[in-house]
């Protein structure tokens, strides 16, 4: 044992301090198999090896989820299954442009990548253009998540563009003021990109190679894998020390660390070549939620504390789906707003915070407090289960909410082997009635699998399981 540890000790400095990486299976490596993943969609070609390196560099570091100790960006999110990482990318950049023109790094907005796809003519299929993002958000700019949700992710579908998403969607929608390019297909020197960093994140390009999808950790450099799509993510920081590019990226906390990722300046993927900056003015709806966010569930009496530039009376706007409307005071002496949710009915919620003049941007919350009568189903299958089974695997699964309108948490898939064991696993947050979820066959290996839906119910403060009748299957890798 003794000999054993130093060995690890060395290893694991060696991944620090060098341009290896950590590999391992991630959400998005479960679920990729050319040529029918959807999980890319930058349509723009990136060109590679065009931004020029100064040859001393300053050893300057820049990350925004610590800039004068705070971080600026929202949470990471996950496209699913559609390629829509432009309007992901376009919508990270936002919302954390919102903060920094504000100043205040505890504003979270988050917007809707749904809108902004789908009335930007994204496909799910082919994906999107940066350059189509940047005139979506010029022109007719991008309205609220609570206003129009995700929904892509889960049923591999575009979405409709529809004139009013929600009440009041005009009011709701935020406009770019102009997009400016640090790099561009011609020009443009990691000091250019550095320099515009430090104003805000910035939309980058690249182009995937297979072994990305595999990535853990570490300083990534592609160890010359297979091309396997054009991607777009927003480019958030630079060490010098390390010589890599910081980048958050819409996959889903299991990919890279935690969602985000380093990129060797060295690396052949065309990172930060093309890049895009939006320029937002000052808003003055400085009010926020502390830690609620957009598709929470509550139950019980619940304390939801709040953030104010300026004191003044507050009040809670609570909203049903059926427009009924209450207010309720909240303590100004404590930033925080007392709710006995016992005295709602269950089921789905806008809740918006106003004070004096202002108004926080609406998120969207479900009240559980019951037993909830979700009900998961096997949908119309796209292949035939008898047949043995290899490459990639999608399958259709049927969600129905109950009266109350609540929705699973999350949704996802199981295989056990014959001794009954669970071999693979694939959850996901991203939801539909009407769903699509796929995995890849070599994850396991060869034999026969139970295959089964699961969902996370929550009720009382507590999740429950729920899952359909199981199928057996045949898997025979090639």
């Amino acid at each position: 044992m003794k000999k054993i540890i130093p060995l690890i000790l060395i290893l694991v400095s060696h991944q620090s301090h060098s341009s290896d990486w950590i590999r391992g299976e991630t959400s998005v490596s479960k679920l990729y198999s050319k040529p029918n993943s959807k999980i890319f969609g930058n349509r723009l070609e990136t060109p590679e090896n065009t931004l020029s390196y100064s040859k001393e560099q300053s050893k300057e570091v820049w990350d925004w989820r610590m800039v004068n100790g705070q971080n600026w960006l929202t949470p990471v999110s996950d496209q699913g299954n559609c390629g829509s990482c432009v309007a992901f990318a376009a919508v990270a950049v936002v919302e954390a442009q919102y903060a920094i023109s504000n100043k205040l790094s505890w504003l979270k907005p988050q917007f809707s990548q749904q809108m902004l796809f789908d009335c930007g003519k994204g496909s799910c299929d082919i994906g999107w253009l940066p350059e189509w993002a940047s005139y979506q958000l010029r022109s007719s700019g991008v309205t609220d998540l609570a206003c129009a949700p995700y929904l892509s992710g889960a049923s591999g579908k575009n979405g409709e563009c529809v004139e009013n998403y929600c009440e009041g969607q005009q009011s709701r929608s935020l406009k770019i003021i102009r997009t400016t390019t640090p790099s561009t297909r011609f020009s443009g020197n990691d000091k250019k990109v550095k320099e515009a960093l430090k104003n805000g994140p910035l939309l980058t390009t690249l182009n995937a190679r297979e072994d990305f999808l595999y990535y853990k950790g570490g300083i990534y450099k592609t160890k010359n894998s297979k091309k396997a799509g054009g991607h777009a993510v927003a480019l958030v920081g630079f060490d010098d020390a390390k010589k890599a590019w910081l980048i958050k990226n819409s996959w889903g906390e299991d990919w890279g660390e935690h969602g985000y990722g380093w990129i060797s300046y060295s690396d052949t993927s065309g990172i930060a070549n093309l890049t895009w900056q939006y320029e937002l003015g000052e808003t003055k709806d400085k009010i926020s939620f502390s830690n609620l966010r957009n598709n929470n569930f509550i139950s019980g009496k619940v304390e939801i504390p709040y953030k104010n530039i300026s004191p003044g009376k507050t009040g809670l706007e609570i909203k049903s789906i059926y427009e009924n409307r209450m207010m309720i005071s909240c303590d100004e002496e404590k930033l925080s707003c007392s709710l006995n949710s016992l005295e709602m009915p269950d089921g789905k919620y806008e809740f918006m915070l106003v004070s004096e003049d202002t108004k926080s941007i609406p998120i969207t919350v479900y009240v559980a407090n019951n037993p909830n009568d979700i009900s998961i189903n096997w949908g119309d299958d796209l292949i035939d289960l008898n047949k043995p089974l290899s490459d990639r695997v999608v399958l259709s699964l049927d969600v129905k909410m109950g009266e109350n309108q609540v929705p699973p948490r999350k949704v996802g898939l199981i295989l056990r082997n014959e001794a009954g064991d669970v071999a693979y696993r694939y959850v996901t947050s991203n939801w539909s009635e009407k769903m699509q979820i796929g995995f890849r066959t070599g994850n396991v290996v060869n034999g026969k699998y139970k295959l089964y839906f699961i969902a996370e119910v929550y009720s009382k403060a507590e999740v429950e399981i729920i899952s359909t009748d199981s199928r057996v299957i045949t898997i025979s890798n090639k």
